[in-house]
């Protein structure tokens, strides 16, 4: 186990979110600093989660949002959805949590649905904040774009989403090559559709680029909108480090 902020965690749970125990108090407070200045998020929010893991961003939301404001994250393990509604909606009736059971190479070889059998359980204009971390990473087109036309229909108009992506061109993926900055040696050598490419064809959906030209096309179909330009993350070795580093790339997009 192991113990964060009153809680104590499965390491197996814990290092599927990405980074182990040597990272993990250090991303989350990195997290909520981003929602913090890139969201405006604050006490009165709704908030929505995709891939919400097992509570790196629920449990210190737990002493940012009010008791009247509701947080839902969503995750197809549900070893850690089944934690998180334990331990974390035990404490906290507001915080919700719900296994989506889609089947994923990596995360969830025995699932047995797909993401077009699912919507998210939310009301249509209910929520003021939605977050993914390395979660459209993982993603082909189709399934971003699912996720993109159901935040319309959940988010309350100016209601703003916090989505992080691989963004790929020539010169990030030479970038990338050449520093190798992260532990997945990162390359995006392969095209897997157009617009798209992969690191690994034996796992396509281990890690997932786009072009920009991609991003701006399935956002456009989504009819959201973005808040700011394209957010360029270090991952690659080509953009340095900032207050507003997410690692990966990072979309705001909102809902007019």
């Amino acid at each position: 186990m192991f113990e964060f902020r009153g809680y104590n965690i499965p390491i197996d749970l814990l290092n599927m979110t990405g980074g182990g125990t040597d990272s993990f108090e250090a991303i989350s407070d990195g997290h909520i600093y981003l929602l913090r200045e890139m969201l405006r998020l604050d006490s009165k929010h709704n908030v929505l989660e995709i891939g919400c893991g097992i509570g790196r961003d629920a449990i210190p939301l737990t002493k940012v949002l009010s008791d009247q404001s509701r947080y839902l994250g969503i995750d197809i393990i549900e070893r850690s959805i089944n934690w998180c509604n334990e331990n974390i909606n035990a404490k906290y009736s507001n915080f919700k949590f719900v296994h989506f059971d889609i089947k994923d190479q990596l995360h969830n070889p025995h699932g047995t649905r797909t993401l077009d059998e699912f919507e998210i359980p939310c009301a249509s204009d209910s929520i003021d904040r939605i977050i993914l971390w390395s979660v459209f990473t993982h993603m082909a087109e189709h399934d971003i774009s699912f996720y993109l036309k159901e935040f319309r229909r959940v988010l309350k108009p100016g209601g703003l989403v916090f989505a992080t992506f691989f963004i790929i061109n020539d010169e990030i993926a030479a970038s990338a090559r050449a520093t190798n900055r992260t532990i997945f040696d990162l390359r995006f050598e392969h095209l897997y559709a157009d617009g798209c490419f992969i690191n690994d064809p034996v796992h396509p959906m281990g890690a997932v680029a786009y072009t920009v030209p991609k991003v701006r096309q399935i956002v456009e179909a989504s009819e959201l909108k973005f808040r700011y330009p394209i957010l360029f993350g270090s991952w690659s070795g080509l953009f340095p480090s900032s207050a507003t580093d997410a690692g990966q790339d990072a979309l705001v997009l909102y809902k007019a």
